[in-house]
């Protein structure tokens, strides 16, 4: 016993390093530049704007309190902030992986909570979201808790702070992410039916009580969900394409940075890992009868159900919203049920194969996640702009090209910038996240206030620019192009001026 606690804990500090290699740098993607933007807007602000976009607010709210810590309290530039906010995503999944140390293996042995951990850490997806300054690594900590105390519940109604945790951290899940909320819904029902099946009034009193409390908490927001599932039935960018949206799906935890050309490997993988668990599952459930073999079976089928909700909206709203992604979320409830049941294999040599391969590709992942963070040329473009952006400067972009332009705006508060969206995404709103300075249109009328020198941001093509400015009325004054490793992101940077304007 010693002996698995020592491992466990080298686990968690080799674990926690791992993912925390590729935190430390300031560099964003769309995304992450819409969490940076709209962070450090106040909570008032965050609830309108936020009530915009396609997620609830909750991590947002966090965000400005970290924002408020570390630069209007401790002066930190918005690169230090952007860090700490990476710090907090680590933090959260450090979080995530120690629960198999205190929760966990209290609950389902020694062994089940050491791989609970090693999976929390070295699953190839991981590394990711642990890194990125997005709301999946609160959620997947959340949902994770509210599973564990929904089954300390089921095993014992009795303690009054399980109720309070399950409660308080069902309604975070709703707050912070659409499938945590499909989860928190799932789990609170399937409690919910026990306790009726069981006949247990005084429990079924309580968690009616505690939903009632959620849906009483969660009615400020309810407006902005309607409008939010509104917006995404009007059309929404995630599509499927067969095969890969089918290996996404499938084999998002075990391919983490190898998607793409790589995602048939994570499929197979994934398989391979869930039908052996399956395995393990059945043949210790003819030898030892284990009751908590219905945790592990009640944790898939919530993972799956979450899926199948997803479906069921898609098929409703006639957009998708089931997107790999997204699974993240409930990731912690895959990983249990892999842990537990793996856990039954008394081969050890049999336990380390699975770990070493995970590992392996864990290492993998994450080293493509660092050098990717890590590129020298990430923040050249920035770097560029700020020696040769004048105060009078107009900076544009196109929807082509808002991940690119979404960065620079971020970078470049007090400069003019027109974001030409001819698609009319309805997105004017929700992109205040990213400052007044910047407007929206869906013609050409900015053109208007396109006086003195422009800066387009552009793709590798030139694209925005053959379509909008090259003709009689610009002259190039230059053009400069910075491939990234973040995202693959590549800055096409002309600079353009009226003719006759030209100083």
């Amino acid at each position: 016993m010693k002996k698995i606690k020592n491992i466990h804990i080298a686990i968690i500090i080799i674990g926690i390093l791992f993912n925390c290699i590729s935190i430390f740098h300031p560099n964003l993607w769309f995304d992450e530049a819409y969490s940076v933007g709209l962070a450090d807007k106040s909570f008032a602000d965050i609830w309108k704007i936020g009530g915009n976009d396609v997620h609830p607010i909750l991590y947002y709210w966090i965000l400005h309190i970290i924002y408020l810590i570390t630069h209007n309290l401790f002066g930190l530039s918005m690169n230090g902030t952007i860090i700490a906010y990476r710090v907090f995503s680590s933090v959260c999944i450090s979080l995530l992986g120690i629960l198999g140390f205190t929760h966990i293996k209290k609950d389902f042995g020694e062994k089940t909570g050491a791989l609970f951990s090693f999976f929390s850490y070295f699953l190839p997806v991981i590394c990711i979201y642990a890194a990125e300054v997005r709301m999946y690594s609160l959620a997947v900590l959340l949902v994770t808790i509210l599973a564990i105390y929904a089954y300390r519940l089921y095993k014992d109604d009795s303690k009054i702070k399980n109720w309070i945790i399950f409660g308080l951290s069902s309604l975070a899940c709703i707050y912070v992410h659409y499938y945590g909320l499909m989860a928190a819904g799932i789990i609170n029902c399937v409690l919910l039916f026990y306790f009726i099946k069981q006949k247990k009034i005084s429990s079924i009193v309580k968690i009616m009580v505690s939903g009632v409390i959620q849906l009483i908490a969660y009615i400020p927001w309810i407006m902005y969900f309607m409008k939010q599932l509104s917006n995404v039935s009007k059309g929404f960018w995630i599509g499927f394409e067969f095969p890969k949206t089918l290996f996404q799906l499938i084999g998002v935890q075990f391919s983490g940075n190898l998607e793409g050309k790589y995602d048939a490997i994570g499929f197979v993988l994934a398989i391979l890992v869930f039908a052996y668990a399956i395995f393990r599952l059945v043949k210790s459930k003819k030898t030892d009868n284990d009751k908590n073999n219905v945790a592990a079976i009640t944790s898939i089928a919530i993972y799956f159900a979450v899926i199948l909700a997803a479906i069921v909206i898609t098929a409703v709203l006639r957009t998708s919203i089931l997107y790999f992604r997204y699974l993240f979320v409930i990731t912690g409830l895959f990983i249990f049920f892999i842990s537990y049941c793996i856990a039954k294999e008394k081969n050890k040599y049999i336990i380390g194969a699975i770990c070493v391969i995970t590992l392996g590709f864990a290492i993998w992942s994450n080293y493509l996640q660092i050098t990717e963070a890590y590129d020298k040329n990430n923040m050249t473009p920035i770097e560029y702009l700020k020696e040769n952006v004048k105060q009078d400067d107009v900076i544009v972009f196109d929807e082509s090209n808002f991940g690119t332009g979404s960065v620079v705006s971020l970078n470049f508060t007090d400069n003019k910038q027109f974001y030409y969206n001819p698609s009319d995404w309805g997105v004017e709103a929700a992109y205040k996240a990213f400052g007044e300075q910047l407007k929206i249109y869906t013609n050409l009328d900015f053109l208007n206030d396109c006086n003195g020198r422009i800066w387009i941001i552009d793709s590798e093509n030139s694209d925005y620019y053959n379509t909008v400015f090259n003709n009689d009325n610009y002259n190039v004054i230059s053009r400069k192009t910075i491939k990234t490793g973040y995202e693959n992101y590549t800055y096409n940077m002309i600079l353009v001026e009226k003719v006759g304007e030209m100083h």
